[in-house]
């Protein structure tokens, strides 16, 4: 559901809220926090647009109003998760205060081994292309992740011998199982798609999520991934009816899109910031790609 509420700007660039910041964090050396919406600091349920350098599950239990993440609105419904991938930019319009609970990690928190880190393109609801940030359960799969979620905040809490790898593996667990039910969703709602494809597709957008401003090659991303240019296309297209290139541009315009309407940056330094020599070719690709200028999409002529 998309949304053309735009909010106050900040005045040079979008808060980042990074790990730990805020809060008296509970556990230092551990790269996992968990909070309570209850308990948890008025950032937590920022009303204005901001951004993560980690991960966030948020589990809502209750709560009316609206949860915005990227220019896509999502109601806020109880027993529904919402996932935040870093430099996604979000925030909360409530009537009634969320309930619920959070998870917040980094990335480093799920590589014990290097295989540990793959599971992050397992996910369909971080770094997503096509899949939704959001999962609704049903009353089964309630029962099932909600006590799973319980081990987690007992064992955050007790921190007991070797809890930061009894910690790691619930984490495991509980992003699988969400991913089998997102699965089972994404299954009944939309034709399937290749795994290999989708799975190689989740790495190249997690990769590209995180260099895009510095890194536009195809073929460096491809370097990375260990593969071919020609396999990379071909695994994208599959996954998404996208090419590389096109989700390239893809994740430069929604960038210049959040820099607009968050910020009071101009235009050419927008450009400057996504690493454009030239303001005015920034323009014409700009609105190449979203059928307006910048100024009109600013002023939300879309």
């Amino acid at each position: 559901m998309s949304t053309n509420t735009k909010p106050s700007v900040t005045d040079r660039d979008i808060p980042l809220h990074t790990f730990g910041m805020g809060i008296t964090r509970t556990h230092d050396e551990l790269p996992l926090e968990y909070l309570n919406f209850d308990a948890a600091p008025s950032f937590a349920r920022a009303t204005y647009p901001h951004r993560h350098n980690f991960y966030e599950i948020l589990y809502v239990t209750g709560g009316i109003g609206t949860h915005f993440i990227d220019f896509h609105a999502f109601p806020i419904e109880p027993n529904t998760f919402y996932f935040i991938s870093p430099g996604q930019v979000h925030y909360w319009e409530t009537i009634v205060p969320i309930e619920g609970e959070i998870l917040a990690f980094t990335d480093e928190f799920l590589s014990l081994a290097p295989a540990d880190y793959m599971i992050l393109s397992e996910l369909s609801f971080f770094h997503s292309v096509l899949g939704s940030p959001t999962l609704k359960l049903n009353e089964m799969d309630r029962l099932q992740i909600t006590s799973l979620l319980g081990a987690i905040i007992r064992e955050f809490k007790a921190y007991e011998l070797r809890a930061a790898s009894v910690l790691r593996a619930y984490l495991h667990i509980l992003l699988v199982q969400l991913q089998r039910i997102c699965a089972i969703q994404e299954r009944n709602s939309t034709k399937e798609r290749d795994a290999a494809a989708q799975k190689l597709t989740r790495r190249f957008k997690q990769l590209v999520d995180a260099q895009f401003v510095a890194n536009q090659s195809v073929q460096s991303y491809a370097e990375q991934l260990n593969v071919s240019v020609n396999h990379l296309n071909k695994m994208v297209k599959a996954a998404t009816d996208r090419t590389p290139g096109q989700l390239l541009r893809q994740a430069t315009v929604l960038e210049a899109k959040r820099l607009f309407q968050h910020t009071n940056l101009s235009a050419a330094e927008v450009a400057y910031r996504l690493s454009f020599d030239d303001p005015s070719y920034f323009g014409r690709f700009f609105k190449r790609e979203v059928g307006v200028t910048p100024g009109k999409f600013r002023l939300g002529l879309t």
